[in-house]
């Protein structure tokens, strides 16, 4: 328990972070092509695919993508998501990208004026939009308290720990037990993350959603799986120290 509460407490309680993240996802190969790809095809719609017009297009939006701009936004947006997560009143997955016609339209106006002029209309796109269901949106509310409390855990565990070992009559017993349940929780936040992923990435149907997804969950969640790992191996090494004392 307290391993999910520390990571909670860096990932998902604390906002810049959860921020920092976002920005991190949105230029990962996978997202920053599915963002890009969206944004271009949204374009294109509003503004006729003419022949030689797609490349012309995608490179802005390419490059509009990856100004300051854009970040901000994306910033923005992960902040009110972090907000919604942490209160339990999330209820979908989103990512729009609100007036980033004018952004495009600054970058393609030296080549086509006519094209700018008609790109600057261009409003909100919306790139992701998946249900978040309540069942979820509890856990992740859950999830939420107990990176609060992660302090308090923390102590008590040291402190039940310490307790165990001073009253236990038989200290080799103890250490093993100890190891094993360290063995066992590094062993959970392991697998939660492997079968949590596959969970996710199941919500999107095109192949490039599915890869995105599979990138968002690896920069947010891939510490997880690395601290299950080490507190697994602490868990076995203390558990087969426990059998020789």
């Amino acid at each position: 328990m307290t391993l999910f509460a520390y990571y909670a407490n860096n990932v998902l309680v604390n906002s810049n972070n959860f921020s920092d993240r976002a920005v991190t996802v949105a230029h990962t190969p996978a997202v920053e092509s599915l963002i890009v790809d969206t944004v271009t095809n949204r374009v294109l719609a509003d503004v006729g695919d003419l022949p030689g017009l797609q490349p012309l297009v995608h490179d802005a939006v390419r490059a509009a993508v990856s100004n300051a701009q854009i970040t901000e936004v994306i910033r923005a947006a992960a902040g009110s998501l972090q907000r919604q997560l942490v209160s339990g009143h999330a209820n979908t997955l989103t990512l729009t990208l609100p007036g980033v016609g004018s952004s495009i339209a600054s970058i393609v106006r030296p080549q086509s004026p006519q094209l700018a002029a008609v790109v600057t209309g261009i409003g909100t796109v919306t790139v992701v939009d998946v249900p978040i269901s309540p069942t979820a949106a509890r856990v992740v509310n859950g999830v939420a308290t107990a990176g609060r409390d992660f302090g308090f855990l923390l102590v008590f565990t040291i402190a039940m720990i310490v307790l165990a070992l001073v009253v236990s009559p038989d200290r080799g017993r103890t250490l093993m037990a100890l190891g094993l349940a360290a063995f066992a929780s590094g062993a959970v936040a392991v697998a939660i993350y492997l079968i949590g992923r596959g969970i996710v990435v199941d919500q999107f149907s095109s192949p490039d959603a599915r890869t995105a997804a599979q990138a968002a969950w690896g920069v947010y969640l891939g510490g997880l799986e690395t601290s299950g790992f080490v507190l697994a191996g602490i868990g076995a090494v203390v558990a087969v120290a426990g059998a020789f004392v």
